[in-house]
């Protein structure tokens, strides 16, 4: 009886362990609401895709005034492609659709978890995000950013 006093009295004396401070370079990086596949979809588009399309899906990477056409503004057509075509052009390129052959087939560079990613990631992309203009009754029109 008198063990079990003494490891009660042993764990009610335990300090309660201080909580690390938040790490400024960690939180820059920081994916906030994305699940983890679409923070790893995020990841390969960055690499793959943001040269073309822009960090955020819109059509105004670095490159993209090179490509004639140019790419498109996710916030305005991504819906147009079923997810079936989505995954087509991710993995044949936009020429998979009969499209331009600017867009590559990236189908044998990336894995298959690595496609499934990014195909979570385009749908973030497509999401409103808050710039977006009244252009009628129950209708918007989704702005590019300046």
């Amino acid at each position: 009886m008198t063990v079990l006093f003494a490891v009660a009295l042993a764990a009610g004396c335990q300090r309660t362990p201080e909580v690390p401070p938040v790490d400024a370079v960690q939180e820059a990086f920081r994916d906030g609401e994305l699940s983890a596949r679409e923070s790893h979809g995020r990841r390969v588009f960055a690499e793959r895709c943001a040269t073309c399309h822009g960090a955020e899906g819109r059509g105004d990477g670095q490159n993209a005034y090179n490509l004639d056409p140019p790419p498109p503004d996710f916030q305005e057509s991504l819906d147009a492609l079923s997810p079936e075509d989505r995954r087509r052009v991710i993995e044949g390129g936009t020429a998979a659709l009969g499209r331009s052959a600017l867009c590559p087939p990236w189908g044998r560079s990336l894995d298959e978890l690595e496609v499934e990613a990014l195909l979570a990631y385009l749908v973030v992309t497509s999401r409103p995000s808050g710039d977006e203009e009244e252009t009628g009754p129950g209708r918007r029109r989704w702005r590019r950013p300046r």
